[in-house]
């Protein structure tokens, strides 16, 4: 069979092998961030552990943004092949344990090992695709990893809902295995291709502060946005932060081999895509989780409803993927797409920010299609243009640095964005009720019992939660066009014409 790829070996039966199977890694390493929403009021219930419920996200994604960019470099060094199986063990065995959890404090720590080797999946599938496909041949692949990363943040809380509604909330986790099985199987034996490993030194220091630093900034942002920004131990956190930031800059600039290397951000490229592609991800991870809040709380539809009325996001998202990805094939360029995902992306959260507590589903769905389609179209180019931009030694980290950032950009804006909420709460509510701000909190419960209000009261919810989420997406809409910015000065360099890996191995061959 014709081989596809400048990579030996890799034919288009080898190469759909290791699409289908990464596509589903990174569809269920994704899913696990959205899919736990639907199911934390059951398992807090369970464990009896309201006050600590939200700790079960949190230790995902600090997980997942610290485990990125360190497997991501040591792929570089060691293979992608034996990182990436490493990477499915963690995730496989992680779902096991929590699936197995009797106490919340054992599926926090197991949600740190799931997430430590999910986030890594997301990135290493990526980078994979960067070592056998040219870049502007990825363009026509690289939409279905797009589309599994954006479509699992909108699926997730629907597949969750369901999976509560039949079985138990172990299977949100015990689904992972066997699918996650057949991945990983899949890829060893498709993912056996050379490839010239290097020998260096592990920068463990480097890795240590990121771990502590993204650690530390992850846990600050989620008691600053519950308990306020003012508490002293949320400012002192924040200020350990700043100093573990600083000492990482510091031993990465000594560092042989730096887990993120410094001189990735002095390439224009790099850096404009790590600014869009983090706007792009606080629209995903972070204003992306308030829209089926508003449709249940305000709008009073079931869980189910909910996810389904996400579905025009779906919608834009793979247009953006499958459109973007020929068209970059076809013309050979890229900077276009960004700047135009970015505008279509900002006047959508512009349109949704006039919600109201009465605002007719109709009217989101155009917005809704455009968001969908903005992010696809910045995930997918900077995804490329990154990788398109580095030497092979570095294509690696450099996927994970986009990716990492993507994921931070998500935290920091579902912590800000749940100030918005909270303050607005607090400041709307008793103004429309005349009760203290304490007493408007305490109305804030799960949509049936909102519902049951008298109406002067449900109306007022209604109407407020309408209105923190409409400022959240005002917030998402200046957001987006700091990302047109990035997006408008990001060079344009030529696609090259061969994949990564066999630039590698024939450079190599020319040296032995």
């Amino acid at each position: 069979m014709a081989n596809v790829s400048s990579v030996p070996g890799m034919t288009k039966a080898r190469l759909w092998m290791v699409l289908g199977a990464l596509m589903l890694a990174v569809l269920l390493a994704s899913m696990e961030i959205s899919i736990i929403a639907t199911a934390l009021p059951t398992i807090a219930g369970e464990f009896n552990a309201f006050e600590s419920f939200a700790w079960v996200g949190t230790a995902y994604v600090a997980a997942s943004a610290i485990g990125t960019p360190l497997l991501g470099k040591l792929s570089d060094l060691y293979g992608r092949r034996l990182v990436f199986q490493a990477t499915m063990a963690m995730f496989i065995v992680g779902s096991l344990l929590c699936g197995l959890s009797q106490s919340m404090n054992q599926l926090i720590g197991a949600r740190v090992l799931q997430g430590f080797g999910g986030g890594a999946i997301q990135a290493l599938a990526f980078a994979i695709l960067g070592d056998i496909l040219p870049p502007r041949e990825r363009g026509r692949y690289i939409g279905y990893f797009t589309l599994a990363f954006v479509g699992a943040a909108l699926l997730g809380p629907l597949i969750g809902g369901f999976i509560i509604d039949h079985w138990t909330w172990p299977w949100i986790f015990y689904i992972n295995i066997p699918l996650a099985g057949i991945a990983s199987v899949v890829s060893y034996f498709a993912l056996d291709l050379p490839f010239p490993r290097r020998k260096a030194r592990i920068d463990f220091t480097g890795a240590a502060l990121l771990a502590v630093t993204i650690g530390g900034l992850m846990i600050a942002l989620e008691i600053g946005g519950k308990d306020g920004w003012g508490k002293p131990g949320v400012l002192a956190m924040l200020v350990g932060v700043a100093v573990g930031l600083v000492l990482f800059v510091l031993v990465e600039r000594r560092a042989v081999e730096p887990m993120i290397p410094l001189h990735l951000f002095s390439n224009r490229v790099v850096l404009m895509c790590v600014i869009a592609g983090s706007c792009a991800g606080t629209i995903a991870y972070g204003a992306g989780q308030f829209l089926p809040l508003y449709f249940q709380d305000s709008l009073f539809v079931s869980p189910t409803e909910s996810g389904l009325r996400l579905l025009p996001q779906m919608v834009g998202v793979t247009l953006g993927t499958f459109g973007i990805g020929r068209l970059i094939l076809l013309t050979g360029r890229y900077k276009s797409f960004p700047v135009v995902g970015s505008t279509v992306a900002a006047a959508g959260a512009f349109a949704i920010s006039f919600i109201t507590g009465s605002t007719a589903y109709v009217w989101l769905i155009a917005p809704m299609i455009g968001l969908g389609f903005g992010m696809a179209a910045v995930f997918t180019t900077t995804s490329i243009a990154t990788q398109n931009a580095v030497e092979f030694r570095d294509l690696g980290v450099a996927t994970a640095t986009v990716m990492f950032f993507r994921m931070l950009g998500g935290a920091v804006g579902l912590a800000a964005f749940g100030t918005i909420l909270n303050a607005t709460i607090r400041r709307e509510l008793p103004a429309r009720l005349g009760i203290t701000a304490d007493a408007a909190a305490d109305l804030i419960r799960e949509p049936s019992s909102i519902a049951a209000l008298p109406a002067a009261s449900r109306d007022a919810v209604a109407e407020t939660l309408a209105s923190g989420v409409g400022q959240i997406y005002l917030v998402s809409a200046v957001v987006m066009i700091i990302g047109l910015i990035a997006s408008i000065l990001m060079p344009e360099e030529p696609l090259r014409p061969r994949a990564g890996l066999s630039d590698a191995l024939e450079q190599v061959t020319s040296q032995a």
